[in-house]
């Protein structure tokens, strides 16, 4: 018997025209102890297009012409150009950012933290009314007691701000499940967290990046991490005690002379944000989510991608708790302008991920042929049963 969560929070994401007929390129981002690098980003230097590498580092990507450079990025490690001259598979080695604490910063860390956050938030601030567009893909998939049995995947055209995602308008699609303990109606209201909050609502998340941030969260520079001259102040934070309303613990990266955001981590417990059919009891729960920024201008950052892992154990009656771990990933592999077919109808929080999906025909000729996000061995054998089962498209 089937049951669904609701997700009931705050705050993507159509279909997918061609980069070009040319060439995929395939390959490997790695460490140089050879270990796979996941969610790196894989683009053309100019950003027109761009991919992440799967949980095992994987990728493709679809280029105009050979030869061509590829700009590999990943937090954590120096941004790295190589020259793809043949379709032959490639592997990208990622050297590890140079990490240090100077002196100067060490005699009072917190007050530096707390003072590049405060211009980190006035600068998205300064910037809210910005608006982008462009194309994103979004997987979703659902682990119980070790065994898949929820896959979703689709293409959005979508329009956003520095502070958050506020129109899609969906393209193709697919979802697929088989008998569970339940289904996620609209886990992407997670994914959709604003950046920052400037009035938060009654019942709303505290952010770190917000006005009065220093009165809710302590923030400590954790270190500076070095990369082509380029430092970026890692800065964790913790809830104060007695705030009254939910707030994540985390980290957030910024670059430590324009302050601009390039990565920021949050985990939370959200069973207060939970739903759960009459009968099932939770008894725990823990989501993380990290967004990466890409850079826009010289001091400025836009969303690139968002992934989260919520983790949740539920009990019914005196049976065994089951135990699921529902991750989903949004890439927004290309930026475009406004495109004028789409009306970028406005996000609601409520919005029902699964009727939406349920609603779209499989199309199999598409997804054959289109891996803007290459999926891992694991996962391929997933979808591979679900299609032989016959259940895209049905619940």
């Amino acid at each position: 018997m089937m049951h669904n969560v609701v997700l009931v929070g705050c705050l993507l994401l159509s279909s997918l025209t061609a980069f070009g007929q040319s060439i995929r390129l395939t390959g490997r981002v790695e460490d140089t102890e050879h270990h796979p690098i996941p969610y790196a980003s894989v683009a053309l230097p100019d950003g027109a297009a761009g991919t992440a590498t799967n949980e095992v580092g994987e990728f493709s990507l679809t280029v105009p012409a050979l030869p061509q450079r590829l700009v590999a990025l990943s937090i954590g490690y120096a941004r790295t150009e190589v020259m793809a001259t043949s379709a032959a598979p490639l592997t990208i080695i990622l050297p590890a950012s140079t990490v240090q604490l100077p002196e100067v910063v060490v005699r009072n860390p917190q007050r530096v933290a707390e003072d590049l956050v405060q211009r980190a938030y006035a600068q998205l601030v300064r910037h809210e009314k910005d608006t982008y567009y462009g194309k994103a893909f979004y997987r979703q998939k659902t682990r119980t007691n070790g065994t898949y049995d929820e896959l979703s995947d689709a293409f959005y055209d979508v329009e956003l701000t520095p502070q958050k995602i506020v129109g899609w308008e969906l393209g193709e699609s697919r979802y697929a499940a088989v008998a569970g303990p339940f289904h996620m109606k609209n886990f992407s209201t997670l994914m959709r967290l604003p950046t920052f909050t400037q009035h938060p609502k009654r019942g709303s998340l505290y952010l770190p990046l917000a006005s009065d941030a220093a009165k809710r969260f302590t923030f400590t520079l954790r270190e500076i991490q070095t990369e082509n001259g380029r430092e970026t102040a890692v800065i964790d934070f913790q809830p104060r005690p007695g705030i009254d309303k939910p707030a994540p613990a985390g980290t957030l990266y910024l670059d430590r002379q324009t302050a601009a955001l390039r990565r920021q981590e949050l985990h939370l417990r959200v069973g207060s944000m939970l739903a759960f059919t009459k009968g099932f009891q939770p008894l725990s729960d823990s989501l993380r989510l990290v967004s990466d920024f890409a850079p826009v201008a010289d001091s400025l950052t836009r969303l690139a991608s968002t992934r989260g892992e919520l983790a949740v154990t539920v009990q019914t009656g005196n049976r065994p708790p089951v135990q699921s771990l529902i991750s989903a990933y949004l890439l927004l592999y290309q930026y475009t302008g406004r495109l004028p077919s789409q009306a970028y109808s406005r996000v609601k929080h409520s919005a029902d991920d699964l009727q939406m999906l349920q609603g779209r025909p499989y199309n199999a000729k598409f997804w054959q042929e289109n891996e803007i996000i290459r999926a891992s061995p694991v996962e391929e054998s997933v979808i591979k049963s679900f299609e032989g089962r016959r259940v895209f498209g049905r619940l």
